[in-house]
């Protein structure tokens, strides 16, 4: 038999009860972000220390209506922006009327740090710190480019690591631009390089290069990005 969970017996709503967050009520994830006349309906009811907590699955205007950095916050700490649990104290009852909502005065952002991975590649595509890593893609992939071409010393030594062949050492002599080639999330940037007489075109998420050379942090968030968000 399924294990029921703790609800208590008098609960001042139930399951499918619409509800509206009381006004000055603020998120309890995100305290900058004001929840006051957001409207919903109860999708669930549970007990947390013998008090009722209700998760509010959050109506298609509210949705429509709320601050974009809630959304870009709970994209980038992995939470479901559509639903939110809150205590009995937040809500009052609502016939479903569209009333304005309260929006956040101040925002208050978190500070991008150049010690933290996700935060570089934040800094190098101009995004906040609300904002979720992106995907790459041709867009991503061209702001990307464009920073390395600035930053990257070029030539350098490397090594040439495919995912189907041998690996060698190479000397990598151009960023080529990418409206030259087609750029996609599959094969990301290209770059030129040599190796021996030849001269070759490859990945650039091929070229991993040593941890003491000066291009290392450059090379290695970028492999980092392309890698887990392609």
């Amino acid at each position: 038999m399924a294990r029921r969970k703790n609800v208590p017996h008098e609960t001042k709503f139930h399951v499918g009860d619409m509800v509206r967050v009381r006004n000055g009520t603020r998120d309890p994830d995100y305290p900058d972000v004001s929840m006051g006349g957001w409207v919903g309906t109860i999708k669930e009811v549970e007990s947390e220390g013998g008090q009722a907590r209700y998760c509010v699955a959050w109506s298609r205007d509210t949705l429509a209506s709320i601050h974009p950095v809630f959304r870009k916050r709970c994209e980038r700490d992995g939470l479901d922006y559509e639903e939110t649990y809150l205590a009995e104290n937040d809500l009052e009852p609502s016939g479903g009327e569209a009333l304005p909502i309260e929006q956040p005065t101040a925002i208050d952002s978190p500070a991008l740090s150049s010690d933290d991975q996700d935060d570089r590649i934040r800094m190098i595509l101009g995004l906040t710190g609300d904002d979720p890593v992106p995907d790459v893609d041709p867009i991503t992939l061209v702001a990307y480019w464009n920073h390395l071409r600035r930053h990257l010393s070029l030539p350098f030594e490397a090594r040439h690591c495919p995912e189907d062949g041998p690996e060698n050492d190479v000397s990598v002599i151009a960023l080529p631009d990418p409206d030259e080639y087609d750029c996609d999330e599959f094969y990301g940037l290209f770059c030129e390089g040599r190796l021996g007489r030849r001269q070759i075109t490859v990945p650039l998420g091929e070229i991993e290069v040593a941890r003491r050379h000066p291009n290392y942090q450059l090379m290695d968030d970028y492999l980092y990005w392309f890698w887990n968000w392609r």
